[in-house]
């Protein structure tokens, strides 16, 4: 063998911290400079070969192991499942209070008057300005405004009597 076991195991932390930079996992980094020194020793072990720069061969060795994961992985990072990474979704319980609402808030939408109604859809939902809402439907400007104020009242309203009532909590 070309190198001695101690001056290969002098050479490991290096090794680990390179390995390291590149993967940004420590068991993953143990892995695969463990994983390249067996195969330095199998490559050594053969009687035809000989290696003049050992911690060289090794670091050639780890960089292809490093591609050779990330080729595996399909280049995405890797993120270890954990009870303490949260969940981007709403609870279920959370969910199904917002569709509770949403279908209270559309009963609600049903009672009103139907000129409040579309001024306060028009405004709340679709973003349309206090000018495009009034030249839409001939009412002033002022009159927009009104009926968006009217229309939130009787929402929160209602709202607040099912709350009263036990029934569901908003977000």
């Amino acid at each position: 063998m070309a190198s001695s076991p101690a001056h290969l195991s002098a050479q490991r932390i290096g090794l680990l911290e390179y390995v390291g930079r590149q993967v940004h996992d420590s068991a993953l980094s143990e892995d695969i400079v463990q994983e390249a020194y067996l195969r330095l020793l199998i490559f050594e072990a053969k009687p035809d070969n000989s290696v003049k720069n050992a911690p060289a061969l090794l670091r050639r060795i780890s960089l292809n192991l490093v591609r050779d994961h990330f080729r595996r992985a399909g280049r995405a990072p890797l993120v270890e499942l954990s009870d303490a990474i949260p969940c981007p979704q709403p609870m279920i319980d959370q969910q199904l209070a917002r569709k509770q609402l949403i279908e209270l808030i559309a009963s609600i939408l049903k009672t009103m008057p139907s000129l409040r109604r579309e001024v306060f859809i028009r405004r709340r939902v679709r973003g349309q300005s206090a000018s495009e809402v009034a030249l839409a439907l001939g009412l002033s400007p002022s009159a927009v405004s009104n009926h968006v104020a009217r229309a939130i009242f009787d929402l929160d309203s209602a709202i607040e009597k099912i709350e009263k009532r036990g029934g569901p909590v908003r977000d």
